[in-house]
């Protein structure tokens, strides 16, 4: 019986270690399924192997056709000939443009040069009209006489007193004189606060009265008490 009992005693241990060394290799499977479930990028990869009848079980994929990569799009730099090709178009409108602007520039200078033609022909007229105007302005001033030192008042009636001394001065044609003086007038704007009087011309419309009074005043002896004073416009001469 004691033999009995001890070998039932080591049947018991035994089942025992095999029951801890089974849970044991149950512990570590499952351990290693975890780290190789969490961590299958550092595992080796899977191959999986099939034979013709579990092949012939998954059924083909379609055929779908797929799109061509868009071509490529070059660069200026890429391709040297398009390079060439705009830059030849570019010379050529600069060729056109120069083209153009030249003929302008053609076409400006013509008409510069009737412009000067015709500014050259303007200034001699111009030159022209200048001496017959001062020559126009000289014989008219042969009809005009300038009195000095006649005394300046308000609101006077020039006129008729230079006419007046006209008559005084040439007394043997005074009834024609009131019809050979034409305009009266004193010279420039009235200075205020002037003491001087301003002079006055005299346009006569017969030359013959006009060249006897300017006789007439050199000797003139009124002109003198009255300290007036007959001039030629524009000239040197003075009558007095």
């Amino acid at each position: 019986m004691p033999n009995q009992k001890g070998a039932k005693r080591g049947l018991e241990s035994s089942k025992y270690r095999l029951t801890s060394e089974t849970a044991n290799e149950a512990n570590a499977t499952t351990g290693n399924v975890l780290f190789d479930n969490c961590h299958n990028y550092a595992a080796n990869p899977l191959t999986l192997a099939l034979n013709g009848e579990e092949i012939d079980h998954f059924s083909t994929l379609p055929v779908t056709p797929l799109k061509l990569p868009a071509p490529k799009k070059l660069i200026r730099s890429d391709n040297p000939e398009i390079m060439v090709k705009e830059n030849m178009l570019k010379i050529e409108g600069l060729k056109k443009t120069i083209d153009f602007i030249c003929a302008e520039m053609k076409d400006v200078k013509g008409e510069v040069s009737d412009l000067e033609k015709k500014v050259t022909r303007e200034e001699g007229r111009v030159d022209n009209c200048q001496q017959r105007l001062a020559e126009l302005e000289r014989y008219l001033r042969r009809w005009n006489l300038r009195l000095q030192g006649a005394e300046e008042t308000e609101k006077e009636d020039i006129r008729r007193k230079e006419i007046e001394i006209c008559q005084s001065v040439l007394a043997e044609h005074k009834h024609k004189l009131p019809d050979a003086i034409d305009v009266v007038h004193r010279l420039g704007a009235k200075r205020p606060g002037g003491t001087k009087p301003r002079g006055i011309i005299i346009q006569f419309t017969s030359r013959i009265l006009r060249d006897a009074t300017w006789k007439a005043a050199k000797t003139s002896s009124y002109l003198r008490n009255k300290r007036l004073k007959f001039t030629v416009q524009g000239g040197q001469r003075t009558m007095q």
